[in-house]
């Protein structure tokens, strides 16, 4: 997330926080999802991101590991 300038929280949810930021190379406005990984919750975290990588809509970016 280094790569990227928080510039405000834009929505929160069940499985995490997104945020209007900035790529600190190329000027770009993305969305940045932080997404929660506790024990307790129903769904797999890991489910869920692999879901979201595979959607393909143009306001959906690519996946980005911390």
């Amino acid at each position: 997330m280094q790569k990227y300038e928080k510039l405000e929280k834009i929505g929160e949810g069940t499985y995490g926080t997104v945020f209007k930021a900035k790529n600190r190379e190329t000027h770009e406005i993305v969305a940045l999802k932080r997404v929660r990984l506790d024990d307790d919750d129903e769904c797999n975290p890991v489910q869920r991101i692999s879901a979201e990588e595979a959607l393909q809509h143009p306001y959906f970016s690519d996946f980005c590991p911390p």
